[in-house]
């Protein structure tokens, strides 16, 4: 494996990294970093926690060097969420560099953004509606951008923002170099790749392997009744200190953090009925430890990096069997190890199954025995018939 420096990152770059205790970097990284830096476009997939964020952020900064008036960097996110993870991102790994970035995003204030950008920035890190909203009120100029990202591509796409996409696009150079990082490429992510890159490099890592290697997966089969009591039972008896338990709707959010703070457990809520301040200061507080468990929506399932995460509890499986993918991927990062434990109801259990046809694999081997021993006795029903 090559070295930060080998890769062709300068001294203040691979400093930073160390001071993050970063030495070597991820295959996605080891791929793309050195085509980055060659200007060519790429489009890379890579599974969740793979460091993809730094695959970009890294030879981006490389190739700024320094200070500019007018942005020359832009990366398009789907979520508010993922905007601030990645801004922050460049923040530290350029803490020794005269670049400076800025997070725009809606739901928060356009005043203190906008005076961010007329002060001058390299990086513009944004949800798409947010930055076309600046465009139009002639906040942000973006003629000078060298080199435009789409991160979680094919998130962007579910949510929508093509249209937003090909309008900003639009305000951009034709000479710019594109990236496009995304979890999974399918039909719709490789018509994207086709629209905005030029004869991408294309990159490929753990393609044929869905499943995040380093997380133990459990299935616990449950009525929806004991639901509440076996979530508690569970978080106080293996002593969680760093859990993650996703829900199927806002309300049902809200229902689960009453029930483990009535339980003496320390939760809070995060989803889409919450104001931005409220939700960033809950996951400042989540990150600092004031509380051990963070009931979240499907929002917080890409972009949220927060690398001591022990468990992942589904509480309520996903609609979306793809998205159990990145909703477990939330734990066992940076090298760790994870749990990821999905509760499944009799009411749910058709989920469990297209999230198995997704994952190539069984994940509830109980109930797989079962219905192997039910079989066997039909099969062997027949054949007494037979005689």
């Amino acid at each position: 494996m090559s070295t930060f420096t080998e890769l062709g990152l300068s001294k203040p770059i691979v400093t930073a990294l160390s001071e993050m205790g970063l030495t070597e970097p991820t295959e996605v990284q080891e791929k793309s970093i050195p085509h980055v830096l060659e200007a060519r476009d790429v489009m890379a997939s890579a599974q969740t926690g793979s460091g993809k964020t730094a695959a970009f952020a890294l030879p981006i900064l490389e190739c700024l060097e320094m200070h500019s008036p007018r942005a020359r960097a832009l990366i398009l996110t789907p979520t508010r969420e993922l905007a601030l993870q990645v801004e922050k991102q460049f923040t530290l790994f350029g803490k020794n560099l005269d670049i400076n970035s800025v997070a725009v995003y809606g739901g928060s204030s356009m005043g203190a953004q906008a005076k961010a950008i007329k002060a001058g920035v390299d990086v513009i890190v944004a949800t798409p509606g947010r930055l076309l909203d600046c465009i139009q009120r002639k906040i942000a100029d973006l003629s000078d951008i060298e080199i435009l990202v789409l991160d979680e591509a094919d998130r962007l796409l579910d949510m929508g923002f093509m249209p937003q996409i090909r309008k900003i696009v639009e305000k951009l150079s034709c000479e710019r170099q594109t990236l496009m990082f995304s979890a999974t490429f399918d039909n719709r992510v490789e018509s994207l790749a086709r629209t905005f890159l030029n004869e991408p490099v294309r990159i490929q890592v753990n393609s044929d392997q869905v499943e995040p290697t380093e997380i133990e997966q459990r299935i616990v089969n449950v009525s929806e009744f004991q639901k509440d009591d076996l979530l508690i039972q569970l978080i106080k008896e293996e002593e969680m200190n760093s859990v993650l338990v996703f829900t199927g709707t806002r309300r049902r959010a809200t229902w689960v953090t009453d029930r483990l703070n009535d339980a003496g457990i320390k939760a809070r809520e995060i989803h889409g009925d919450l104001s931005q301040a409220v939700r960033e200061k809950t996951l400042a507080g989540y990150r600092e430890g004031k509380f051990s468990v963070l009931v979240a929506t499907d929002v917080a399932a890409r972009g949220l990096d927060i690398p001591t995460i022990s468990h992942v509890i589904n509480y309520d499986l996903c609609q979306d069997p793809e998205a159990y993918v990145h909703r477990i991927g939330r734990t066992g990062r940076a090298g760790r190890s994870g749990i990821a434990i999905s509760f499944v109801s009799e009411e749910q259990r058709f989920l469990l199954r297209d999230i198995e046809q997704v994952m190539g694999k069984v994940l509830d081997q109980e109930a797989a025995e079962r219905r192997k021993a039910i079989a066997q006795r039909m099969r062997g029903g027949r054949r007494r018939r037979i005689i």
